[in-house]
């Protein structure tokens, strides 16, 4: 039968030898375990090979002299073998006291008896060659097994002397050290001691705490005081109430689309010429004669209202003298009617054919001057285009400065609330530049949508929070014995401008002085009854609750960092109240035990 030899290392486990059995390609396994080797002594390790090996149908031989492990291969049924090329036997009581090394110490002495034995062997083997001859071939050859070769034992060999094994284990466990015999109570006490030492550690060290809870009886008084601001920091006076207040701005950039809703004419404007006309009477003419003049730019109009521009200046000037040249021709007399006319030319005030006028078009007078058509105008035509004008950007942004006002406000109280006392009336918002695209007055074309992109800022004055309790602490006049324990309600009223007074307003509770490191050195170390008593002795303490984290402890802790000391006012919750939160958290209350 083919085999495959497991040599074992001292560090592999049971675990490794019943992987490498399930391993194995071989139906023969053979495992060589090193000397001194521990962990085949152990019966469960052993019959876990045994029934391994019938789970995974191999059949395992384990080549030892140690007796621990051959005892071992006894009870679990497995056959050893001296060496690779010795015949494998279940051992028996009997094959130990053969092997004389039932009483063998360690691996020395195994490998010295197992010498002694086998050179014996081999003298009788040459004494008496012809007794034996197969089973000195057999001892010589290569180990060669199977199933039927296992059981060559004889059913006596099988069969161990009860009466014998009792005497021999008697006899062991006589001769057994202290620590072998009472092994199973001392691996149940030894971890028990050391779980009460380290729970007595715990328990005298780092258990302990106390939380200690002082309701401080207060009075609540009204704080109103004139105060002035100044903007300059270098002019801050708290004694005389003044104030600096600083400028606080935050800004936000907002972007949005909106409707373009102008419309213009961007086609062409109609062009031509007009005729000035003036009646003049001859006779009563001055010496000096006429000069009507008509400015460049002057703006004519239609009968029916649309308006045109003099493109150049026109004039009708007669010197006096005669004859005279009329529009109904010469004139020599005084007597006799005259009209004098001047062509100039027009352009159209806005585009579009509309402005376009005939020879027989009306037009009205202008300084006293007629005008009529000369032969028309021409060349206006129409275009209407859409276009972005200046207050559809303006509706736009004056919203979006509406939808966000009160954010921004919000935005800038909260960023102030931690150091700052803000001044509300104070908050204003300015917009900075709008870009818009298109630009005001450019074309929007039929599938663009306008967007413009603005700026805003938000700004509110403040003053330093540490600032107005200083001034507070400074103004308010306290009893000898009395502290400030809580200012609340702090606000400014009646603010016009930053250049003006306005009112300072606040809750004051005082009550009488009694602090966290005063208690804390007064109770460290004291019984728990005698410190809730001397601190219902101190005037305006109205009640004193002390909770330690254990029942078992019943002193104050000496260090800082184990005792919670909680003050509370009229403005503070009730212990009650405390109590409950802080059952509500019984990590946080755990972790300052």
């Amino acid at each position: 039968m083919n085999k495959e030899v497991i040599y074992l290392e001292p560090e592999d486990d049971i675990t490794d030898i019943l992987t490498r059995i399930q391993q194995a390609d071989k139906k023969l396994v053979v495992i060589v375990p090193p000397k001194k080797a521990t962990m085949l002594r152990s019966a469960v390790n052993m019959k876990l090979v045994a029934r391994v090996a019938k789970e995974v149908e191999k059949v395992v031989v384990v080549v030892t002299a140690d007796p621990a492990i051959m005892k071992m291969a006894m009870l679990a049924r497995i056959p050893v073998a001296k060496t690779l090329q010795s015949r494998p036997v279940v051992p028996t009581e009997e094959n130990l006291r053969a092997a004389g090394l039932e009483s063998a110490k360690d691996e020395d002495v195994i490998d010295e008896a197992a010498n002694e034995k086998a050179k014996t062997d081999t003298k009788k083997a040459d004494e008496k060659p012809e007794t034996k001859p197969e089973r000195v071939k057999k001892a010589d050859a290569d180990l060669e097994l199977d199933e039927k070769s296992l059981g060559l034992d004889s059913e006596d060999n099988k069969k161990p002397k009860k009466a014998k094994k009792k005497d021999d284990k008697k006899k062991t466990d006589a001769n057994a050290p202290f620590w072998q015999k009472y092994k199973t109570q001392l691996m149940i006490a030894i971890p028990i001691v050391i779980v009460l030492i380290g729970f007595w550690i715990w328990a005298a060290v780092f258990a302990p705490a106390a939380t200690i809870k002082v309701a401080i009886t207060s009075t609540a008084n009204d704080f109103s005081e004139n105060i002035r601001f100044t903007t300059d920091p270098n002019a801050e006076n708290l004694s005389e109430g003044v104030l600096y207040a600083e400028k606080q701005t935050i800004s936000e950039k907002y972007d949005a689309e909106f409707a373009a809703t102008g419309e213009e004419d961007r086609g062409q404007k109609a062009t031509g010429n007009v005729k000035i006309s003036q009646p003049i009477n001859l006779a009563n003419a001055s010496a000096d004669g006429v000069n009507t003049s008509l400015a460049s730019g002057t703006t004519l109009s239609t009968a029916d209202g649309k308006t045109f521009t003099t493109t150049a200046a026109a004039s009708i000037k007669w010197n006096g003298e005669f004859p005279v040249d009329c529009d109904e021709g010469r004139r020599t007399k005084p007597n006799q009617s005259c009209t004098m006319s001047a062509t100039v030319g027009v352009v159209a005030t806005n585009s579009g054919d509309g402005y376009n006028t005939t020879a027989s078009t009306k037009w009205n007078s202008v300084n006293g001057l007629a005008v009529s058509s000369a032969g028309g105008t021409s060349g206006g035509t129409t275009d209407i285009v859409k276009t972005v004008r200046a207050v559809d950007v303006s509706q736009v942004v004056d919203g979006l400065v509406n939808e966000h006002e009160q954010e921004g406000k919000e935005e800038l109280l909260g960023d102030l609330k931690d150091k700052f006392m803000p001044i509300e009336a104070s908050y204003t918002t300015e917009t900075g530049e709008v870009s818009a695209t298109p630009a005001v007055g450019d074309v929007v074309g039929d599938n663009t949508k306008p967007k413009l992109s603005v700026e805003v800022s938000y700004s509110m004055f403040a003053v330093s929070k540490e600032k107005v309790e200083q001034y507070i602490r400074q103004k308010q006049q306290l009893p000898d014995g009395q502290q400030i324990y809580t200012m609340s309600d702090l606000r400014f009223e009646r603010f016009t401008a930053i250049e003006d007074t306005a009112k300072l307003k606040a809750v004051v509770a005082v009550g009488p002085i009694v602090s966290e490191d005063r208690i804390f050195e007064q109770a460290k170390g004291q019984k728990v009854g005698r410190v809730s008593a001397d601190l219902k002795s101190i005037s305006g303490v109205e009640s004193v609750n002390i909770q330690t984290s254990y029942f078992w402890v019943s002193k104050i802790p000496t260090k800082r960092e184990k005792v919670k000391i909680i003050l509370e006012g009229e403005d503070q919750p009730a212990v009650e109240d405390i109590q409950e939160e802080e059952n509500s958290q019984p990590e946080e209350s755990e972790g300052e035990a």
